[in-house]
């Protein structure tokens, strides 16, 4: 996972890769040639489930004009349990369809069905739950322990076991960081692969353990009761911050003594479709930035509030790093950017003003500095302070807004109030964008990860009802949650391991290279660009079908919001 304007590059690239990858690599290739990615007719649903006071809808493709309704039908015994009038028919431009709309939000009984419409097949089957989303969160946490890097990795899903060593060990050297040092090694074990590929990218890495730290930070007390089977199960942490430790861990080794942060930690150019520990060419560490700094100062101040509770000496180590950063930045505010001219690896470049505004906010509310508060004038005017409705690892302030919309510290009342109306607008630009989707789409735009910025649409949309009580927020995230698993022009599950008909092809390397069909469970994809119907379920395909950690964090977050801990 990239910067946008890296992305063809990358593609091209990473398509010569895959056609130098080893044999069995190869025959999934050939294997995936032959996979129909879509059907044009279908009813097209949420195939992981529904919660049952929320909103359930499904689109269906294909129905005869004289078809005027569908039927739930509850599992196993075929009873028609509810019917209902499908919508009129309306074009969806984005995928050149002709869409009605199944809504059957007024049925709330927990069980198994699967939607009829006359003429077509059968729906997939899904479930009515309290929990629905339960083993969909534990599933997405499980996905990060597969990312882990230098430690050896064993999980199971579905009766199918997924084991890889202890890889990366010598991470990593530090020629391109100061050359004088060439040939020296520097301790950067550690820390969740970023993506498909084995780099690890501090910019990302702290964004994606900002959300997952949001999260904790919002739902927090049903987190604390989440089980999950990670090594550090039983221990003093709760596990799902137990698993987020262990990627913090690593961005620690990132910063050096004078506070300054590296960029990346990577090979020059990306791997072939092997196994982690067969990646034995060297890594390094490429030179700071003004970015990398900012976002760990950011995550750290997060991190040093999070885990006081739990091991008071981390959180002063946190805070220690995130202090050590915010001076680094101070002396020299300049967009200092990292020289990556040796490497062809992910850039992940893009102007430190909205993560230095992410660090000042986050430092603000952990320790109260004033200082902080004053450099916020420096860097924009109100104006644009304001919230990105689609937003990514290059605008972080959205991450730092939210920590000052709900601070109990003294505040500008006249900027908590201007906040709170655009959180309110950009929530509400959302759902209109919803409503006019044919599957209930949140994002109109289609680029490369766009289905992390779909999942990712849920912390603007969750925060908003927080505010408001207004509860079609939290039915337009559940039709997001839909969209990724399943109501969308495929029919298909977006998430390697779940759903209906999962993406069994990710540009994922472990995926390709360990010799098991069923690709490492817990991913969500990137989705289809530059149009709707452009996702290839294929190896190849990184610019639709690769993983990354910011796109599995932003699900992270839709999910733990209704995760229902009296119900597993």
């Amino acid at each position: 996972m990239i910067a946008r304007n890296e992305h063809r590059r990358r593609g091209i690239k990473l398509i010569v890769v895959s056609l130098m990858a080893a044999s069995a690599a190869l025959a999934i290739v050939a294997r995936c040639g032959a996979d129909e990615t879509r059907t044009p007719t279908g009813i097209r649903l949420n195939t992981v489930g529904y919660l049952p006071d929320l909103t359930k809808r499904a689109t269906v493709v294909g129905a005869e004009t004289n078809v005027s309704e569908f039927a739930v039908i509850s599992l196993p015994n075929e009873a028609v349990v509810h019917s209902g009038p499908l919508s009129a028919i309306r074009r969806h431009a984005d995928s050149g369809e002709n869409v009605r709309t199944a809504d059957f939000s007024a049925f709330k009984t927990p069980g198994r069905y699967l939607l009829r419409v006359k003429g077509l097949p059968d729906s997939p089957p899904f479930r009515i739950g309290a929990g629905v989303y339960n083993a969909s969160l534990r599933l997405n946490m499980l996905g990060f322990l597969g990312q882990r890097c230098g430690a050896p990795v064993r999980l199971e899903h579905n009766g199918v076991v997924y084991e890889k060593g202890a890889c990366h060990l010598k991470d990593g050297f530090l020629d391109y960081y100061d050359p004088a040092r060439a040939g020296q090694i520097k301790d950067g074990t550690g820390g969740w692969h970023d993506a498909g590929d084995y780099g690890k990218y501090t910019v990302n890495g702290a964004f994606a353990t900002g959300i997952l730290l949001a999260a904790w930070e919002q739902y927090g007390d049903k987190l604390a009761k989440l089980e999950l089977p990670i090594p550090e199960a039983d221990g003093p942490l709760p596990d799902f911050l137990a698993e987020v430790k262990f990627n913090l861990d690593w961005l620690l080794k990132m910063q050096f003594p004078d506070g300054r942060v590296s960029h990346k930690l990577t090979r020059t150019r990306f791997s072939p479709m092997i196994m982690p520990t067969d990646d034995q060419e060297r890594r390094y560490f490429v030179s700071w930035g003004a970015d990398a700094t900012a976002c760990l100062a950011a995550v750290t101040a997060k991190a040093a509030r999070v885990y006081r509770p739990f091991d008071p000496q981390y959180a002063d180590r946190c805070l220690e790093a995130s202090t050590k950063a915010m001076d680094a930045l101070r002396n020299q505010w300049m967009d200092v950017q990292p020289d990556q001219s040796a490497f062809r690896t992910g850039g992940y470049l893009k102007s430190a003003r909205s993560d230095r505004l992410w660090a000042l906010l986050e430092y603000w509310e952990t320790t109260g500095d004033e200082r902080s508060m004053r450099l916020i004038g420096q860097l924009a005017n109100l104006d644009n302070y304001l919230f990105d409705v689609d937003w990514d690892w290059g605008e972080g302030k959205n991450l730092g807004l939210y920590v000052y919309l709900f601070s109990k510290r003294e505040r500008n009342p006249a900027l908590v109030e201007q906040l709170q109306q655009d959180l309110l607008g950009a929530a509400d630009r959302i759902a209109r964008n919803h409503d006019r989707h044919g599957y209930g789409r949140g994002l109109r735009s289609y680029y490369w990860g766009c289905n992390g910025s779909v999942a990712r649409l849920s912390l603007t949309l969750l925060l908003a009802h927080h505010i408001s009580g207004d509860r079609r927020y939290l039915d337009v995230v559940v039709d997001q949650l839909a969209y990724l698993y399943g109501r969308n022009p495929y029919g298909r599950s977006f998430v390697t391991g779940e759903g209906h008909n999962p993406p069994l092809f990710p540009h994922h390397r472990p995926s390709a290279a360990d010799g098991i069909e069923a690709p490492w469970p817990g991913h969500l994809v990137g989705g289809g660009h530059p149009t709707e119907l452009d996702w290839k379920d294929v190896l190849e395909s990184a610019a639709t079908n690769e993983n990354a950690i910011n796109w599995d964090a932003s699900l992270a977050y839709a999910l733990a919001a209704f995760y229902d801990p009296d119900a597993d």
